[in-house]
């Protein structure tokens, strides 16, 4: 039996984030319990480097693991000519610019969002301008954008690529939470079959002494209290409602230090920011945290949260998409669009009324056996040539 795995995301713009660390996760399994007549091939494109997360390169050499590059031919050609029985996609959004036709092995394929879509839909970019960072040029790109319809046309291109094969016979089709499965149902009715939901596993880490980020070892040796943000580079992770609550935080005076990772400026003197932290050093950034700060407007899933969970360290979230699915009664809630809101829960939490330990490790074990048990099914199906609805 030949397997082909999808390394995409460990190349795509760099491979840091939650989708590599999804994908690392289902591999590492997978090799653990494939049966020794298996052979695994890796789907990789030639065009794009290394990512910075996870060498794809190097896990191949590792694990015994042929590459196959996708930018060569269509992969019809390339799954039949390899003879691939399986092939695993982790995020078809990641393959709307390679050539999909002729697949007809079983491909088992996951869409974990959708807020390209959703976006459009809500136009929540008429909304969103990061004043500290976003230059207006750029801002007034994005609503031009909007309001031309561009967004929408861009991405309708990018689904109507993905959606037959993802929609195919052929397709187990999954995602990572209730929300994302009713969201896909939603948009794309055309989808008559079931969308499976598989919460994304959690990751081995390897939990070095030592903190390799200077900034981070600082803060921490420092004894600094901080609350975390992760990921602040990106529009949609709403970091200016954040900038605003810690602004006013910070004007009363309050002891706390703000450590964002990626966000690509520092806006005050205990504002620190990051821009990249190996897995081990965001667990020490999770575990030293007075908090994690998670005010994202879309999420599929979310891993921050839960590696908060896993250290001990409570979450102060947005209470919308996903994000509520997976923290349950854990979560300290707040509404992304309303900084005094976000000021209330922070200040919540450092002065010791929200923070629930008992509801946190209740769900953390909660999750880590629903993830256990997804990924099990997920393993078995792809370890199987069938397609068993």
């Amino acid at each position: 039996m030949n397997i082909l795995i999808d390394f995409i995301p460990f190349q795509h713009n760099g491979g840091v984030g939650g989708t590599a660390s999804f994908a690392k996760a289902v591999y590492d399994e997978l090799l653990t319990h494939k049966p020794e007549d298996i052979n695994v091939f890796g789907a990789c494109d030639k065009r794009l480097a290394p990512g910075r997360q996870y060498d794809h390169e190097l896990y191949a050499k590792e694990h015994d693991i042929k590459l196959l590059d996708i930018s060569r031919q269509p992969l019809g050609d390339l799954t039949t000519s390899n003879s691939i029985d399986v092939f695993f996609i982790a995020v078809g959004q990641f393959y709307s610019n390679y050539d999909l036709n002729g697949i007809t092995c079983k491909t088992i394929m996951f869409i974990h969002d959708i807020f390209d879509i959703e976006r459009c839909d809500n136009k929540i970019d008429l909304c969103l301008h990061d004043s500290y960072k976003e230059s207006i040029v750029k801002w007034a790109k994005r609503i031009v954008n909007v309001v031309s319809g561009r967004y929408r046309r861009i991405a309708r291109r990018r689904y109507d690529a993905i959606v037959p094969l993802y929609s195919s016979q052929n397709t187990v089709s999954y995602t990572v939470s209730e929300y994302s499965a009713n969201a896909l149902r939603y948009y794309f009715p055309e989808i008559k079959k079931e969308v499976r939901v598989c919460y994304a596993p959690s990751h081995s880490i390897t939990d070095e002494k030592t903190i390799s980020n200077d900034r981070l070892r600082k803060a921490i040796e420092e004894g600094k209290k901080y609350v975390f943000m992760v990921a602040a580079n990106r529009i949609y992770k709403n970091a200016e409602n954040v900038m605003k609550a810690f602004r006013q935080l910070w004007k009363e005076g309050c002891d706390v230090t703000l450590i964002t990772l990626k966000y690509g400026k520092s806006i005050h003197k205990k504002h620190i920011d990051i821009d990249f932290l190996s897995d081990s050093d965001m667990t020490k950034a999770y575990k030293h945290a007075q908090a994690l700060v998670f005010p994202s407007l879309f999420e599929g899933f979310g891993y921050p949260p839960i590696e908060a969970l896993a250290q001990g360290t409570p979450t102060i979230a947005s209470n919308v998409t996903s994000i509520p699915e997976i923290l349950g009664e854990a979560g300290i809630y707040f509404s992304p669009f309303y900084p005094a809101d976000i000021f209330r829960a922070i200040k919540g939490v450092l002065t010791g009324k929200f923070a629930d330990k008992d509801k946190m490790a209740l769900r953390l074990e909660e999750i880590r056996s629903r993830q256990k048990a997804d990924l099990n099914d997920l393993i078995n199906d792809i370890l199987n040539k069938e397609i068993h609805y």
